[in-house]
């Protein structure tokens, strides 16, 4: 019952994906200025977010407030709501023209993200797909 309600509680509005099939893995390099921070992976199953051994010995900023402890590696099994967000309600014409035109599936979060989520509005962090 909780964990249905956390994850109503951090549906970002429109993201109706349902992640990746099992073969399908990614992986994103969050950006601070010009240094490499963290990486986000998806590996086939799961999402994994951990920051840089650089970033760990010479922090260029606070750790995002999602992933507060640099020391950790954190795993989900849904892309976390600070990237999801990235991702454009999908059901505005330009976006679904741009979704069909790059031939990424509606709910192919990785495609999206690619797509979508290199910079937002809502925080300074870049997203690079490696």
């Amino acid at each position: 019952m909780i964990r249905k309600l956390m994850s109503n509680i951090w549906k970002v509005e429109g993201m109706d994906y349902k992640d990746n099939p099992g073969d399908a893995h990614a992986t994103f390099n969050v950006v601070y200025e010009k240094q490499v921070i963290a990486v986000l992976s998806y590996n086939g199953n799961v999402w994994q977010f951990a920051y840089t051994d650089e970033f760990i010995q010479n922090p260029v900023t606070k750790p995002i407030t999602d992933f507060p402890d640099v020391n950790r590696t954190y795993t989900s099994e849904k892309l976390w709501p600070f990237f999801a967000s990235r991702i454009p309600v999908i059901n505005q014409p330009f976006h679904l023209k741009k979704i069909r035109k790059a031939n990424i599936r509606e709910d192919d979060s990785i495609g999206l993200l690619k797509l979508f989520g290199k910079v937002t509005i809502s925080n300074p962090f870049k997203l690079h797909a490696v």
